[in-house]
């Protein structure tokens, strides 16, 4: 099995964007007017002029893991996975999310169901440090025919101080942090492989849960896979702006140009790396390890592990480069705030994303 068989055809997608990019034309906010674009080519947000400072803005939703959440009625961590997915890219150019406001369409209303959103959203906001200030509620029948839920995520960064991958060496080091289960993508090929295994998401989980440095969100014992796989996505809010902050006031273990590039290892997996720089490439000598339901993936659905580190993000929800000289100091400074994190590459000059299983090689985004 792979993605596109299961529905989603990643390279399809990147062809669809591209149209979409080429017939928008140009701003009507031209330089020195706040709202004016900043260009970033293939960064993870969208900055944009305010004066002295720049806003970041980033939008997203959780995707077809609401089908998951729906049908075992656990909405409690669908909010925290639509603000992840929206901050957690903002804090790839250095922003700080300081806002969200979020979209939910229904086919009938429930307050049930709002309320179980509400109280998702608002640990989401907690984790995140932001304020929800506002959203949208659309009751849409025929046209809408479950839950779906999307938002946007807005932050900033002082005029200077955007983390573009732009100043990326060869040799400076690729720092992982570990993921919290599958997040947010790939779930429409998680769910042609649950059909597949013929489980129901109220069974226990087939594999084993216990191993090192895992960083979860349920309890062990007594565990359904279905809690395994609604398992919220890892909000990187703490510690990644934390560094970012903490390097700018000058009490970080690194200066500010040390963090030369942060990645959100969402739908295209390692991929996600060849957007940080036009040239260079990366290896993952060192990966961290891969959580049991990828593995468990991986085996009922018969992927290969190409198509799964296109498809997942196999255990790392985000990688930060920073130079080689502070790579030590920074990976203890994070380590101490998130078990788990460590050195796993290098950047180099291959122009592709290779890794330490040799069939591992991305040579486009």
């Amino acid at each position: 099995m792979d993605y596109a068989s299961s529905g989603v055809d990643i390279d399809a997608e990147g062809k669809a964007i591209s149209s979409l990019i080429d017939a928008l034309g140009s701003s009507v906010r031209k330089a020195g007017q706040k709202g004016a674009p900043v260009p970033l080519p293939g960064g993870f947000g969208g900055i944009v002029e305010f004066g002295d400072s720049r806003l970041v803005l980033a939008t997203d939703g959780v995707g077809s893991k609401l089908q998951l959440a729906s049908q075992t009625g656990w909405l409690r961590g669908v909010g925290i996975d639509c603000i992840a997915m929206n901050v957690n890219d903002l804090i790839c150019v250095g922003a700080e999310p300081i806002a969200f406001v979020d979209y939910i369409a229904v086919p009938k209303t429930d307050p049930g169901v709002h309320a179980e959103l509400g109280h998702s959203l608002a640990e989401g906001c907690r984790q995140a440090r932001v304020t929800l200030a506002g959203g949208e509620t659309a009751t849409l029948p025929g046209i809408v025919t479950e839950l779906d839920l999307s938002g946007t995520a807005l932050g900033w960064f002082p005029k200077g101080g955007e983390v573009t991958g732009e100043r990326l060496e060869s040799g400076d080091s690729l720092i992982g942090l570990p993921s919290s289960g599958i997040h947010s993508n790939g779930y429409t090929l998680v769910r042609a492989v649950l059909e597949r295994s013929g489980l129901s998401l109220g069974e226990g989980v087939p594999f084993d849960l216990e191993e090192s440095g895992r960083i979860v969100r349920w309890q062990n014992g007594g565990v359904t896979l279905g809690e395994v796989l609604l398992n919220p996505t890892m909000i990187y809010v703490d510690p990644v702006i934390d560094l970012v902050l903490a390097c700018r006031e000058g009490t970080g273990p690194c200066a500010p140009e040390d963090i030369k590039a942060i990645a959100h290892i969402t739908g295209g997996g390692l991929s996600n790396l060849l957007r940080l720089h036009e040239t260079l490439g990366w290896h993952i000598d060192d990966p961290l390890p891969v959580h049991p339901e990828f593995s468990w993936i991986a085996d009922v659905g018969s992927v290969n592990s190409r198509e799964m580190h296109r498809t997942f993000n196999m255990g790392m929800g985000m990688v930060v480069a920073v130079s080689h000289g502070v790579s030590d100091d920074v990976t203890e400074w994070f380590s101490d705030r998130l078990p788990g994190t460590r050195r796993v590459g290098s950047a180099t000059d291959s122009g592709k994303v290779t890794h330490a299983d040799s069939s591992v090689v991305f040579d486009h985004y």
